[in-house]
């Protein structure tokens, strides 16, 4: 029975356009082709459990299977090229991206998920967010590049090296919010500091950080007093929903990949209290991964539990609505998923080709399960963000306070200059190193201020958290 309906579901692929040779290996040695040729994926479940998972669990139960290397995907190009051509094709075969039976245990364990997981209450967020950003510095670094670069590069003529799409993109978004010597900034969300200290250098801008993550804050600040910007940098530990207390303060205001993270019943508060924190005339930019239509879309179950916990990707008509409520005016909008598809294959080759070096900051968490999951969650997004059948996508909204003539009427200013990435190296680190080590004791825990409720102020373990 378990094989029968796992057959059936295999031969759905056979609806896909790109109709890659598939074959089937079952535990008991039976084979099924699911799509006829010499075949370029193989999946092999190598267990009776495997094949009960995916019988009772649909594609949740098979590549958790997968993940515990129940499940073998392999093909004649490699593990990599097999996982990556099954992805395409399943989303292919799903032209709207929702599958067409309906399983009552995968829909519980969504249900579960997003109730266990929710941001309502602050120090859940934090757990949420240590998860995946509290991890070893090291691990981002070795993925990212020497300027932590961590959202959609900017690859402008498809030849840049990942430090130049990222310092490209830092310096577009610069752009964008149009900075002058003196502003006053807040970032929410630290991404190791890289365009902080940008916009603190380069710009002049002042600068106060709003970041949760402590493995962050401690990179961040190290890379801070290296640089000297202790007078134009200051991180606070505060969630974003604690701006509205800073009334009007800020001149602009900036988030990259961040609104993600804000849950699915938290964005109104969270752009609710960026507009409290402008001053009128204000200005702010906030990129992430979203979906532009009206309907809701949550977080695939598998990349909430071992990717991004509590993440939510909002659509662009409640973000629209949420803006006008609150009076944010939408003046630019970007979509960009192409440049974070882009953005995510070198971010995958990276991890693959650190791999070693990865395992052994903490054998216990960079195992050959973390490596499978990440392997899923980057190619699964990749071809999510290139599939004409995807809802997903990824934005840039650039806003002001109020209704005043204070942007610019014609995007000129964005590429009327060059963009210039000879002082680049002044903001990279070299890889190997999770920030400054000479500097460590110097850097204590008084750098950086703690305005958080007493209710998120409580310790959690700088780790990822597990089920």
């Amino acid at each position: 029975m378990k094989r029968y309906v796992i057959r059936a579901a295999f031969s759905f692929l056979k609806r896909s356009e790109s109709k890659f040779a598939t074959k089937v290996i079952f535990s008991n040695g039976s084979t099924y082709r699911a799509i006829p040729g010499d075949p370029r994926i193989v999946v092999h479940f190598k267990t009776k459990g495997s094949e009960w998972r995916t019988f009772f669990c649909n594609y949740i139960g098979f590549i958790e299977a997968y993940r515990l290397g129940q499940v073998d995907i392999d093909g004649p190009a490699g593990g990599v090229t097999a996982l990556r051509e099954l992805l395409r094709m399943s989303y292919e075969t799903h032209k709207d991206t929702v599958p067409r039976t309906f399983n009552p245990i995968a829909t519980f364990l969504k249900w579960r998920q997003e109730r266990i997981l929710n941001n309502r209450k602050y120090l859940q967020e934090k757990k949420n967010l240590y998860a995946h950003y509290n991890m070893p510095a090291e691990f981002f670094h070795y993925m990212d590049g020497e300027l932590y670069g961590y959202t959609e590069g900017y690859y402008e003529t498809g030849k840049e090296t990942q430090n130049e799409a990222q310092f490209k993109k830092y310096e577009y978004i610069c752009r964008k919010l149009r900075l002058n010597p003196g502003d006053d900034i807040v970032e929410v969300g630290s991404a190791w500091g890289t365009l902080a200290l940008m916009m603190a250098k380069k710009y002049g801008a002042n600068v106060v950080n709003y970041g949760l993550v402590d493995e962050q804050n401690r990179v961040m600040q190290e890379r801070v007093v290296h640089m000297g910007l202790e007078d134009k940098v200051k991180i606070v530990q505060r969630d974003c929903r604690e701006l509205g207390h800073e009334k009007e303060r800020y001149d602009k205001y900036v988030s990259l990949g961040v609104l993600e993270h804000a849950g699915k019943d938290c964005v109104e508060d969270w752009i609710k209290n960026i507009a409290e924190a402008l001053k009128p005339g204000g200005v702010g930019v906030i990129t992430n991964v979203g979906v532009g239509h009206i309907h809701k879309y949550y977080t695939d179950y598998l990349i909430g539990k071992y990717i991004w916990r509590g993440c939510y990707f909002p659509c662009m008509a409640d973000i629209f609505a949420y803006m006008e409520k609150y009076g944010l005016r939408l003046v630019d909008l970007e979509e960009t998923r192409f440049l974070y598809a882009d953005t995510m294959e070198v971010m995958l080759a990276k991890m693959l080709e650190h791999w070693d070096k990865i395992r052994v900051l903490n054998p216990k968490i960079f195992d050959e399960k973390f490596r499978r999951i990440w392997m899923v969650y980057y190619l699964g997004s990749i071809e999510s963000f290139r599939s004409k059948h995807s809802l997903l996508q990824t934005f840039q909204y650039t806003f002001v306070k109020g209704q005043g003539d204070v942007y610019p009427h014609t995007r000129e200013f964005l590429y009327e200059k060059p963009f210039d990435t000879s002082d680049m190296h002044e903001y990279e680190v070299p890889l190997g190193q999770d920030g400054f080590p000479e500097l460590r004791g110097e850097v204590t825990p008084p750098d950086i201020e703690t305005g958080l409720p007493f209710e998120a102020t409580s310790s959690v373990e700088a780790r990822p958290i597990s089920y």
